[in-house]
């Protein structure tokens, strides 16, 4: 039976931020991307997947932090995204600001769709009212996700692989929600 690989303190916020701000930063700027034509099978005819990208991706992280934010521009809006990579563990938050009648109760209802596809694929969901951390004066609903990980997620490419996946079909799937829900992504 093979031992699981173990890392130093170091070593694991190395690949954490490795994580938060190279592969995750990456695979978020495919969120929305140009559709090529139907084509006969074959040889793939278009462009690879960072060429026709049309979402932006802003990053914010402090080495060693645990977590990165993220700004990701697709389908016409900007959503706020926390990700928390706590070793064997993500967390997932997405903030919308509330507006003039628009609290927890007036938003998650138009998510429910979008929250089924999340619990079925594992993930754990909730709501809460909140305020910007950062600006006190904003106040915003947010949706938390969360996942456990295998113990060995930091060296293995192919978790890696699954969870990124994941992480990015289910934020594209909340810029969708939101656009079919009326929901503004976007503050101002």
């Amino acid at each position: 039976m093979e031992q699981p690989v173990r890392l130093g303190i170091e070593d694991a916020q190395r690949l954490t931020t490795e994580f938060l701000t190279g592969q995750m930063a990456t695979s978020l700027a495919a969120i929305e991307y140009d559709i090529p034509p139907f084509a006969p099978p074959g040889p793939p005819p278009s462009p690879p997947l960072a060429e026709v990208s049309r979402s932006t991706v802003e990053l914010r992280h402090v080495p060693g932090a645990s977590d990165a934010q993220y700004r990701i521009r697709a389908y016409g809006d900007t959503l706020t995204m926390r990700l928390q990579l706590n070793v064997w563990r993500f967390v997932i938050v997405y903030s919308v600001p509330a507006r003039d009648l628009v609290d927890v109760t007036g938003i998650s209802p138009r998510f429910e769709r979008w929250e089924r596809g999340a619990v079925h694929a594992g993930w754990t969901v909730g709501w809460r009212d909140a305020v910007d951390p950062w600006d006190h004066g904003k106040a915003m609903v947010e949706t938390y996700c969360y996942a456990m990980l295998p113990r060995d997620f930091l060296v293995d490419p192919m978790a890696q692989l699954y969870w990124r996946t994941d992480i990015v079909q289910m934020t594209r799937a909340f810029f969708l929600e939101a656009r079919r829900g009326g929901v503004p992504l976007t503050s101002g």
